[in-house]
């Protein structure tokens, strides 16, 4: 990971650096999520972590009881494990959630109106630290995963699509919503990446 003391918000022209490590004595860290899963995975290597992959038909049962059990397939024959603890990490999708029963749900849900349209690009970041910039023109994200590879975002409608976007067309808007003198400064370069995100919080 890369720590960085603070970052950077933008109103248009107007660029403030908010320094974390000076308001509170700590850092962050700018850790990309590959990179995270990779170092999970070793971990739990070193753990000696049985971790199975690929299976189907997943049933968890007895939630409610002192002791559960989850059920799956795999190589076309059933499995059970017995536990302690179920953590259903399995996102909005997964079986754990609509496992919980109705009555005990509750759910709060908002749909935004707007994407966020994310390009990963071969060039040294826009900034030393990342910039969240709001513009007349909507919101926009610059990030980066090392010093030679950015992740850049902005806000579009949730009706837009990839092909929409053509490199040039990106880098062009991304720059009319950060300040000029950033704007100005930034290399840009083919995307390797690029992909629109539909925003809601769940």
């Amino acid at each position: 990971g890369i720590p960085h003391d603070g970052c950077y918000l933008t109103d248009d022209d107007l660029m403030v650096h908010i320094n974390f490590f000076e308001l509170t004595g700590k850092r962050v860290m700018v850790y990309g999520q590959t990179e995270v899963t990779t170092d999970l995975y070793n971990a739990q290597d070193e753990m000696g972590t049985t971790i199975v992959h690929e299976v189907k038909n997943v049933t968890i049962h007895d939630l409610d009881q002192n002791t559960s059990f989850v059920e799956y397939t795999k190589d076309a024959q059933r499995h059970r494990i017995d536990c302690s603890y179920v953590v259903g990490c399995d996102g909005f999708h997964g079986v754990s959630r609509k496992t919980i029963p109705a009555e005990k749900r509750t759910e709060f849900e908002r749909v935004y109106p707007f994407g966020w349209l994310g390009m990963l690009s071969r060039t040294p970041p826009a900034n030393h630290e990342l910039i969240y910039a709001n513009s007349s023109r909507g919101f926009a994200l610059c990030s980066m995963r090392n010093k030679n590879l950015s992740r850049y975002y902005i806000q579009v409608p949730v009706t837009d699509t990839v092909e929409q976007w053509s490199d040039e067309l990106f880098w062009e808007e991304l720059k009319k919503r950060l300040p000029g003198n950033t704007a100005n400064n930034m290399v840009t370069g083919p995307s390797i990446e690029k992909s629109i995100a539909p925003l809601r919080s769940f």
